[in-house]
Formats: structure tokens, sequence, C-alpha cells
């Protein structure tokens, strides 16, 4: 199977002898919170060594109950405050919250240190192995099982939420910068070849960035969305609609939606004399084809956003997931029920582009780019 995809990101936390700890974390435009895997838990998922040890910081802080609206009786545990954050796709952080000092890069290239910054100090991590590829460590374990990643293969150690919520865990709020910008060093190109659609703003809507979604191509072949039939409509709510999230692995759809995508692709496919093959128990991506040797007649996806953004997908990677052992190609967007949203643009399907994220303006900005690991 191909590599998972996710945005990630570095950043220096805390100070060890006047230096941070570099991490890799990742960039979650879905949710809010900031954390790290620290000591003094049971549970973790594996990361590259070494976990963030609180007690050798010295600008690591507990934060007091009475300092955050946040922390309620739920939330406080002998005075200081504590959090529980879980995911859509099942796992699980929970810890305390504290004041910790992070240095990031800025868009000039020097490092940037900001104090006072409230993160999760996570001492309980469930279900995130699967997610990430690594193993986990329960309650009782001694060490985490079989087969341990090899070192640089393991970099995540927690998520940086960059949500639009304005609870007082919001990033983007606490830096309190005028221009609020973020995504690719807040730094993108003109021309024709950058394309912008509004971000809509709403206290109801919370965290996730909602976008205008219009239609959704395969290949040349529109399925003709409508919005006389409601499709993609967002709610006073705010659930419904579609919404960018970089935390998300994969594209998710609401099960209606998916349908007619899905049967837009069979056709494409049927062209080329080629049929889906039943699916195997268990399997997440559906429909799947066998595809025959010399075949490179991959189509694009389009995912056509108000403004006359069409938001192209052209590799074959983010839009199929290949499964070399069986020959097995696999739409790798997901049909769900009961979703809270209609669409989830995920990071699969996000790659290899430079995205930036105006919140002056209300913009999205997005344009080409061949992104890698450490680049």
């Amino acid at each position: 199977m191909e590599d998972r995809s996710y945005y990630i990101g570095q950043v220096g936390i805390g100070n060890f002898s006047n230096q941070p700890q570099y991490y890799y974390l990742i960039i979650d435009t879905g949710s809010d919170l900031i954390w790290i895997q620290c000591h003094g838990g049971n549970n973790y998922f594996y990361q590259d060594p070494p976990v963030y040890d609180q007690g050798g910081s010295s600008t690591y802080e507990r934060i007091p109950c009475e300092h955050l609206d946040e922390c309620d009786s739920r939330h406080c545990e002998n005075g200081l405050c504590t959090y529980r954050e879980g995911y859509v796709s099942g796992p699980e952080t929970s810890g305390h919250l504290a004041y910790e000092t992070f240095t990031i890069n800025s868009n000039t290239g020097a490092r940037e240190s900001v104090a006072n910054i409230i993160m999760g100090c996570g001492i309980d991590q469930r279900n995130f192995g699967p997610l990430f590829g690594v193993p986990e460590k329960r309650d009782g374990d001694q060490d985490f099982p079989p087969p341990i990643p090899a070192p640089g293969t393991a970099p995540i150690a927690g998520i940086l939420g960059l949500g639009q919520d304005t609870s007082n865990f919001s990033l983007v709020l606490q830096l309190d910068v005028d221009n609020k910008k973020f995504g690719s060093d807040a730094i993108i190109g003109g021309g024709p070849e950058v394309l912008k659609t509004p971000i809509l703003q709403d206290p109801n809507f919370r965290s996730p960035y909602h976008l205008v979604l219009e239609d959704i191509s395969v290949g040349n072949r529109r399925v003709r969305f409508q919005p006389s039939d409601h499709d993609f409509q967002i709610r006073a709510d705010g659930n419904g609609g579609t919404i960018i999230d970089s935390g998300a692995p994969f594209t998710i759809m609401s099960m209606r939606h998916f349908q007619r995508v899905k049967q837009v692709l069979l056709n494409y496919f049927a062209d080329f004399r080629i049929q889906p093959v039943d699916r195997e128990p268990g399997m997440l991506f559906d429909p799947c084809f066998r595809i025959p040797a010399g075949f490179n007649e991959h189509p694009e996806m389009t995912f056509h956003f108000q403004g006359g953004a069409d938001f192209v997908i052209k590799q074959r990677s983010g839009i199929f997931t290949y499964y070399k052992d069986e020959n097995l190609l696999c739409f790798a967007i997901i049909g769900l029920y009961n979703l809270q949203f209609d669409v989830t643009l995920g990071a699969m399907q996000q790659a290899n582009k430079r995205i930036l994220y105006d919140l002056n303006e209300k913009k999205l900005s997005f344009t080409e780019e061949d992104c890698n690991f450490g680049s």
C-alpha cells in the first residue's frame, strides 16, 4: 500500500539548556488543540525518540484551572487543567494543559520563539497506531511490540491544531498577529496559476474551514451536483457543506454524494473495458480495479469550488491507493453514512499543493507544488 498522507511541520518546544527540542507534528486544520506525547503515562504510539520530557524544560508550566474557561469540573484535577481530545476516526488523547515556549520558522528563514502557548501534554494516547502505521504500548506493556520502525521513519509526535475556533486553544488567536495567514510559510506566488476561493466564517462553524463546493469531475465528466438539490449545503449550525481538513488522512463524503461520484468513476473505466473487482472483506476502499499492464489513462479529479477555483488532483497517488501484491487500484475517497459534513477534503487529496489560508481576506489560495518530506 502506498504511504499514508499527512501534512507535518517541525516545531521547537520548550527550553532545554537554552535550546528547544524539535518535533514533527501533524498540521490539523480541523481542530484547535496543540498536543505532544509526554513522559509519565502508560499508553503511547511509537515515535522516533526522544519523547518530550516536560520535567526537563525550564519554560513548561501547568495551567491553573482558574486561568481558562475550558477547565471546568470535568477538566480540572488538583486545581490544574486537564484535557481530553477525540478524533472522528477513533483516536483520543488526554493529559495536562500547560504553557510552553514554541520555536517556529518564519518566512524570512529565521527562527522565532513565542512564549506561553497553550498546549496539551499527552500522557494517554489510544488508537493512533493504526492511523500512523506504528505500534502502540498499552497499560501494562513493558515495551512496544515488534516490528519497531526503523530510525527516522516514525517522526510524528503529536498534533498541531490550526482550526479557526474562538477557544483559548486556538493557535491562530494565541499568536495574535495582524496579518492572519498560514500554510506553506504564509507565502504564495501570484499569477494565473494561483486560484482563490472564499473561506466561510461564522461563530457557529467553530474550528473547521468551510468552502463552497459546486461540483466534482472525474476526468472530463462532471457529476453535475445542483444547488437546487441542496448538494453540499451548509446549515446554520455549521453542519453539512464542505470543509478542508489537513488532519484527515483521506477525503470522506456522505454516501449519497459518494455513490454519484463512484458511478462516474465506474463509467470512466468502463470505456476502457475495465470493470471493478469484488471487494475483499474488511477493505476500506471501493471501488477497486485490476489494471492491465501498460495502462496509463488514470483520470484526474477536480473539486470545483466557488469563484472558478478548480482544485485539480493530477497524480494517481492523490486519487487511488495501489496494492502492488494484488495489482489492485482502489479509489481512495471514502463514502460513509451519518456524517457531520457532506465532504471533508483530506490530506491525501491535498498532496502536492501549496495552500494558503488568509483569514483577513477570508480566502483559501492554492497552486501546484512538488512536495517532499524535509523540503
